[in-house]
C-alpha cells in the first residue's frame, strides 16, 4: 500500500512539474515576442523589411542580438525604474524652464 501511494505522489510532482514548466515557456514566449499570438503590424513589418532588404549578414547578426539583449534589458524591474527617472527628470527640467521664462519679465 505505501509503494502505490509513493507511485501516485511521484505521478502527481510529475504531472505538476510540467504543468509549471509548460506555463513558464508560454510566458517566456510571450515575453519574448516568439509566440504565435505576438503582435505584429504587417504593413510596417513588409515597410521595414523592404527597407533593410540590403542588409549584410554582420548587420542581421549584430540587430539580432542587440534586439536579445534589449528584450531581456526590458523584462527587469531596474528598466522601470530608469524610465521613471528619465520620464520625471524631463518633467521636472521643462517645469524649470517653464517658470524660469515666465520670471523675467523686462520693462
Amino acid at each position: 500500500m505505501a509503494i502505490l501511494s509513493l507511485v501516485a505522489t511521484a505521478e502527481a510532482l510529475l504531472i505538476s512539474a510540467s504543468h509549471a514548466k509548460r506555463r513558464w515557456m508560454q510566458r517566456r514566449q510571450l515575453l519574448m515576442g516568439s509566440s504565435p499570438g505576438s503582435c505584429s503590424l504587417p504593413f510596417l513589418d513588409e515597410h521595414m523589411r523592404r527597407k533593410t532588404a540590403g542588409a549584410s549578414r554582420l548587420e542581421a547578426f549584430i540587430a539580432s542580438r542587440v534586439t536579445e539583449v534589449c528584450r531581456q534589458v526590458v523584462q527587469l524591474r531596474l528598466f522601470e525604474h530608469v524610465l521613471l527617472h528619465v520620464i520625471r527628470t524631463g518633467l521636472l527640467n521643462r517645469r524649470k524652464k517653464l517658470f524660469a521664462s515666465e520670471g523675467r519679465v523686462t520693462i
